[in-house]
């Protein structure tokens, strides 16, 4: 897995490279922009709701009373420490679902950009057919249903588990994995689509090589650190970047 990680992320580079050659700034800056709107007015709506929500549960179960009660620094660092990282794993929700929400608001425009990734790639000319591009739009928008739903299911638990002290901290950790790996898989996809590897086959692909889409998923996140730049390019990049992992690593998947 150590090294499908490290090609995960020197395809981040290699990506750069290729937007840089082949000029694709221009197709990437509009629907980036939208993307990183969306993303500030996203992460400023969960980040109050997820603040309102734990002072809420703090209320509501009477841990305030029962800690100002005891009068103890030592209870009050755990109270403290496990309210930070249950926001921090509501954060992760609530963006795991933004995360889904724009995949799926985003497919036609990621087939399309894909198509041409592709053609570029295999330099040959770029001829939109209508046909191919509904079939990849439409695969696109089922797997991200389907993960949306399996990752509910994970992280609910997950949640849950984080209110547990001190083992429950580490629980932020599993959570990004998991987000790095469901996002990966669907930037992935659409190269496995395009070579006419069916659901199945690229669900087995992807269950073979979990360190490209974890590794993917993780850079994604990582340049949403930069800001503006790195949300307007974030998207894409992860894009270019999978369709190149896909095509260093084959197999018969």
């Amino acid at each position: 897995m150590l090294k499908e990680l490290i090609i995960s992320v020197r395809a981040f580079f290699l990506a750069h490279k290729f937007i840089i050659q082949h000029r694709l700034w221009r197709w990437m800056i509009l629907p980036g922009i939208i993307y990183a709107f969306l993303f500030i007015l996203g992460i400023s709506y969960f980040s109050q709701t997820s603040s309102v929500f734990i002072e809420w549960i703090i209320l509501k179960t009477g841990l305030k009373s029962w800690v100002d009660t005891i009068d103890s620094d030592i209870i009050g660092f755990f109270i403290t420490m496990g309210s930070f990282w249950l926001w921090f794993t509501l954060m992760l929700f609530y963006f795991a679902m933004f995360k889904f929400i724009f995949l799926i608001l985003f497919a036609p425009v990621f087939s399309y950009h894909h198509l041409r990734i592709a053609a570029i790639q295999q330099n040959v000319p770029f001829l939109f057919n209508w046909s191919e591009y509904i079939k990849l739009m439409i695969r696109a928008i089922k797997l991200s249903l389907t993960n949306m739903l399996w990752q509910i299911v994970y992280l609910i638990p997950i949640i849950l588990f984080c209110t547990i002290p001190i083992i429950g901290w580490f629980t932020p950790i599993f959570t990004i994995l998991m987000e790095g790996y469901y996002f990966g898989y669907a930037m992935m996809d659409y190269g496995l689509a395009t070579e006419n590897k069916s659901s199945i086959a690229s669900a087995s692909y992807v269950s073979n090589h979990k360190g490209l889409p974890i590794a993917n998923g993780l850079m994604f996140y990582i340049l949403h650190l930069i800001p503006v730049i790195g949300w307007v390019t974030a998207p894409f990049y992860a894009l270019i970047a999978a369709h190149l992992n896909t095509q260093e690593i084959k197999d018969n998947a």
